[in-house]
């Protein structure tokens, strides 16, 4: 796939976000995608492989505002299948023309209020909101993230997706283990939490003072000179040790070499020195709040950040007791196991692939008609069986009565948007629908594959000429059977007999809406490997019973006049009653989630 990714903010490679994006980069470039990236100055070296939309490297303000304003103008959307946002706490466009999946990394500015100067705080807690929302999906690093999304910025959770970070598993060397305390992040007041630490390792017993030595790697940040200040002014001042940044090359080494890591920051959108830690077989100790707590449960010790007292307790807990070092190395190393970044580019690629709207509670797929006919012909080969749906306006508007047809909705293995409907409420609802993904288009693509298909339904004799039609079509699918929806030509136990007879593929069942979702839904069981797809009226498009309106009309999604003028008095209610009541329930609904 063709895909842009928006490499700002890289902050020259040495903060956490830029590990991020320059990890994924490398997982989606492994995996054979095409990649065009957004850089400025200090990424461009980095990433010189690929091709770049470069700008230039600008102070804070101008960068915001650049890339909100002007950057979404300057790029040809219609290169790209869709675009992912690595950064998008921190960099956003003002407008999303293709699918795109900001990742929210953490909402810290609401848990540290004096992390940023007045002018960041106003940026990321009213601009930033307004213009993540925007774009089609959300992708947040961790569930506490996801719970600061759904709090903070008021964002749906169905827009939400956690897509876990990775690690890349530093080396294991074997050098000789040391009388040290790991804590690997940049030097950042009061954020990282340096000084509670600090007094933390004061409070230990004397004997671990003295034994212990407290290593903290990492750049100077914000605040940093009240951390040296203490640090100086410490008794133990000889007993802590400030590296400075270290590449990641010589991590192996600090990790190998320590009794243990220590992970006190007051919040964390993930973490990632706590699953290097675990991998490098070190036991932890870090906070219980955020990200920590979620990667820490159970396999390491959680404590306060607040409290010295906790911080120090831990510690000591850890260092002293042999046994519980021990079970939190073999829980750390199982827990780190799980999470690498091949995982996490396939994650977000899962969310593209898989990116869906929902009205009224009812989630349907908002992608293309090439995509659909992909999801369909994975759900064949999978063997088992499947019910699929089309919806509209008409049907999101029975169920939003019908909490039956919707709870059948919501339990398909694929739901497609068909109709300008559906798109129109997606995008009240901040949702893009990409495609009208109707079954009269799809069905001459599904012929073309070699499919075993069962038509049913329609009034007597329609499906037996939509299969002569059909059969016209020269498509590579075999046609095994055919019976009308009144069964009068065949009963409902003879018509399950064939499909199991001839090993259906595929049955397009044409009982009109809701009744078709009813049917499939009782004998879906009774369908062993066949995917049941619910089509409406196609049969009689297909036999030629009703013509379809001209192609002009199709591609402006006014199909639904040309049916008000075939059957003006049946479609009435429909239409120009049904119409206008959906758009209404929408935009009620649209104020009902923003309260």
């Amino acid at each position: 796939m063709k895909i842009l990714l928006s490499a700002i903010p890289f902050d020259n490679g040495k903060s956490g976000i830029s590990v991020y994006i320059r990890e994924v980069v490398k997982a989606l470039e492994s995996q054979g995608h095409e990649l065009t990236l957004i850089v400025e100055d200090d990424g461009a070296e980095e990433f010189k492989r690929f091709d770049l939309i470069r700008i230039k490297k600008r102070r804070a303000l101008f960068s915001m505002l650049y890339s909100l304003f002007i950057l979404p103008w300057r790029i040809n959307w219609k290169k790209f299948d869709f675009c992912i946002m690595l950064a998008a706490n921190r960099r956003v466009f003002c407008r999303y023309p293709i699918f795109t999946i900001a990742v929210v990394h953490d909402l810290s500015q609401y848990h540290v209020p004096v992390k940023y100067d007045k002018f960041r705080m106003l940026y990321i807690k009213r601009i930033l909101p307004h213009y993540v929302r925007k774009a089609q999906h959300i992708a947040a690093i961790s569930h506490s993230t996801k719970r600061d999304l759904i709090q903070y910025w008021h964002i749906p959770g169905d827009k939400i997706s956690v897509v876990y970070n990775g690690f890349t598993p530093p080396e294991k060397v074997a050098v000789e283990k040391k009388k040290q305390i790991l804590y690997i992040s940049r030097i950042e007041h009061p954020g990282k939490n340096h000084l509670n630490l600090l007094k933390a390792f004061e409070l230990l017993p004397e004997n671990l003072r003295k034994e212990y030595t407290l290593v903290m790697p990492g750049a100077s940040w914000n605040g940093a000179d009240a951390v040296f200040n203490y640090a100086k002014q410490s008794s133990c001042a000889s007993q802590f040790q400030f590296t400075g940044f270290v590449d990641f090359a010589k991590l192996p080494e600090l990790y190998a070499e320590s009794a243990m890591y220590i992970f006190p920051s007051h919040f964390e959108g993930f973490g990632l020195s706590l699953l290097e830690a675990m991998h490098a077989n070190l036991p932890c100790a870090c906070s219980n709040n955020s990200s920590l707590g979620e990667l820490g449960k159970d396999v390491a010790e959680l404590f306060d950040p607040a409290s010295p007292q906790e911080i120090a307790a831990a510690m000591k807990k850890v260092l002293t007791d042999t046994d519980y070092q021990h079970q939190l190395i073999r829980l750390g190393s199982e827990k780190a196991a799980k999470f690498s970044w091949e995982n996490t580019a396939s994650g977000l690629l899962a969310v593209y692939r898989n990116r869906s709207a929902a009205v009224f509670g009812v989630p349907f797929f908002c992608g293309t008609m090439k995509e659909a006919l992909k999801k369909i012909d994975e759900l064949v080969k999978s063997g088992i069986n499947h019910h699929v749906a089309f919806i509209n306006a008409h049907c999101l508007n029975i169920a939003y009565k019908d909490q039956d047809y919707k709870e059948i909705l919501k339990k398909c293995s694929a739901v497609f948007a068909d109709g300008i409907g559906a798109k129109i409420g997606a995008k009240v609802l901040g949702c893009r629908v990409e495609e009208n993904v109707n079954g009269t288009d799809l069905f001459p693509l599904l012929v073309q594959h070699p499919y075993r298909i069962y038509l049913f339904g329609g009034a007597p004799g329609v499906a037996a000429a939509a299969m002569e039609k059909a059969k016209a079509l020269n498509g590579k699918a075999e046609f095994v059977g055919c019976a009308d929806g009144f069964f009068k030509e065949k009963s409902e136990e003879e018509i399950l007999a064939e499909l199991a007879e001839h090993k259906v593929n595929i049955l397009l069942v044409a009982l009109g809406v809701p009744g078709q979702e009813i049917w499939i839904s009782q004998h879906l069981n009774a369908l062993p490997g066949c995917v049941a797809i619910g089509v409406g009226g196609l049969l009689d498009f297909v036999s030629e019973r009703i013509p379809r309106a001209p192609l002009w009309m199709r591609k402006c999604n006014i199909e639904w006049c040309f049916r008000l003028y075939q059957e003006p008095i049946r479609l009435f209610k429909r239409y120009i009653i049904g119409n206008p009541l959906f758009l209404a329930r929408v935009f009620q609904n649209k104020l009902w989630r923003k309260k």
